[in-house]
């Protein structure tokens, strides 16, 4: 085990979990790598995405630290499960990819053409917005790598996490490719079923033209009141179950302001009435224990929004829950 991952966690260089800061050509087969993609000029309310990244890495430092320096395991009081350290060494952090911020469509190749290469080889990405619109040319480069990985065609499922649907065709603004209409940029993508596309936590309003759009189209959608009679897990069950069926591999992207803005105040779109920390906390468990998932992206975090970074950890807290079962042992 190399000694910097027992450095106090105030210390050290930012990666995620504190893995190894690689290049492309250094990522393998059944990697999980790490990318930053520190973009938010798409976003139309309090900015501060481009943040997110290196914050979201940060706190990952505390966990990695907590569980390497104690020597051996660590035990979970409430499931009484036991995680051995360290983890296995096939997380990767490539750092941020180049953004162009006066270049949207520059910036959508650039983040695509990364991601592909990513997926091409065989690794796993973990994507850190950013603001909501990344999801796109991740998710695009995401299906062309899978296509070439499998050397066929393929079906893909996606899974929404959000308050918003993020559904708009067009904006007078900020035209067609901004924080409101990455889903409706990857219902157009060839892989790509709106039957196969699931939007959890849905809370407020949307427009009436990209609402019909989606429910005549044939995607799902679950709203906080959804969440709020069923419970959280039965509404991921159903949610994971449209998404992949039929489908080869399942795009999950989580929007941090499906939280309620007392768990999470560190964002541009807050909502009242979303859900709470612990229920995001388990969304996060769920998707790990979920064989199909093929990567996921965590967007929206505004760290300037909080200053407390309590968003940010929760953020890392999140994503840390669902790569558990992936990288640790467990008796």
């Amino acid at each position: 085990m190399d000694e910097r991952i027992l450095y106090p966690s105030f210390s050290g260089i930012n990666t995620f979990l504190r893995a190894p800061y690689v290049t492309l050509d250094e990522i393998e087969e059944g990697d999980y790598v790490v990318s930053g993609v520190p973009y938010d000029v798409t976003i139309g309310t309090r900015p501060g995405p481009r943040y997110a990244p290196n914050a979201i890495r940060e706190e990952t430092k505390h966990f990695i630290y907590h569980l390497c320096a104690i020597d051996g395991e660590v035990v979970d009081v409430c499931t009484k499960k036991r995680m051995l350290a360290p983890p296995k060494e096939i997380v990767k952090d490539i750092g941020d990819i180049r953004v162009y911020p006066t270049d949207v469509m520059k910036t959508t190749e650039q983040v695509a053409d990364t991601i592909e290469k990513i997926v091409e080889k065989g690794a796993f990405p973990v994507t850190l917005g950013g603001d909501h619109y990344i999801a796109y040319p991740v998710v695009k480069g995401f299906e062309r790598g899978y296509k070439k990985r499998m050397g066929r065609d393929v079906k893909i499922g996606y899974l929404h996490i959000d308050s918003h649907m993020d559904m708009y065709d067009e904006n007078d603004t900020w035209g067609k490719y901004y924080q409101g209409s990455p889903a409706r940029r990857i219902s157009e993508l060839e892989s790509f079923d709106l039957k196969h596309m699931v939007f959890v936590g849905l809370n407020g309003t949307t427009g009436a033209e990209c609402y019909d759009y989606a429910v005549n189209g044939g995607a799902s959608l679950y709203t906080i009141d959804d969440i709020r009679r069923d419970g959280v897990r039965a509404v991921m069950e159903k949610a994971i179950a449209a998404a992949s069926e039929g489908c080869d591999v399942v795009y999950a992207t989580i929007d941090i302001d499906i939280l309620d803005q007392a768990y999470g105040c560190g964002t541009g779109s807050y909502v009242y009435g979303g859900i709470t920390a612990v229920e995001l906390l388990e969304i996060g468990s769920i998707l790990g224990d979920t064989s199909c998932i093929g990567g996921i992206d965590m967007v929206e975090v505004s760290p300037p929004c909080d200053p407390t970074g309590s968003t940010n950890r929760l953020a890392a807290s999140t994503l840390i829950n669902f790569l558990k079962p992936r990288l640790f042992e467990f008796r």
